[in-house]
């Protein structure tokens, strides 16, 4: 395997930082300095901030900045993780300007249940009223609930008194 290439350091007040992705990215960076809490160490972070962070402790400047490189070219080859609050939202958002992505009945049961839990937090209205985009969104996720409770993919639902919370209501008669 290849050496990974050094970062670049400048000199800051209190540290020297990296900015493999340019300078303007002050969120995406690595950095070293003096360890106040432990005397003749130096102190190590790499961070992309919602991507990864990592930190440690070398016993050495030098030490400190190859393992800050190392870790940072082992981090930015690590799988993005996925904002599935921030995707189910735009996907309600945008519901009236722009139709739903085709792979959205191809995500899981939990992530379908957080975009009707949206479409009900924001529309409750225009779904009884039946507004179509929205309505149609609705039944299509009402359906595929159904199917996936048919062919078992997802538990049916719980049979007797309603549950909430997991507190036991009587149901009214």
């Amino acid at each position: 395997m290849d050496v990974p290439a050094r970062l670049k350091w400048r000199k800051e007040p209190e540290r020297y930082a990296a900015y493999p992705v340019g300078s303007i990215h002050a969120d995406r960076l690595a950095w070293i300095a003096p360890n106040i809490a432990r005397y003749q160490s130096w102190k190590w972070v790499v961070s992309w901030e919602r991507w990864f962070a990592e930190s440690g402790v070398a016993d050495s400047k030098q030490e400190a900045a190859d393992r800050a490189t190392e870790a940072w070219w082992r981090l930015v080859q690590t799988d993005i993780p996925r904002d599935v609050d921030l995707e189910t939202s735009m996907i309600v958002a945008r519901l009236l300007v722009r139709p739903v992505p085709n792979s959205l009945f191809d995500e899981d049961a939990d992530y379908l249940r957080k975009v009707m839990w949206a479409l009900n937090n924001v529309y409750r209205t225009e779904i009884i009223e039946g507004v179509p985009a929205i309505r149609n969104l609705y039944d299509q996720l009402s359906a595929e609930f159904a199917r996936r409770r048919e062919t078992g993919e997802i538990p049916d639902q719980p049979k007797g008194e309603a549950i909430s919370n997991g507190y036991r209501r009587r149901r009214r008669r």
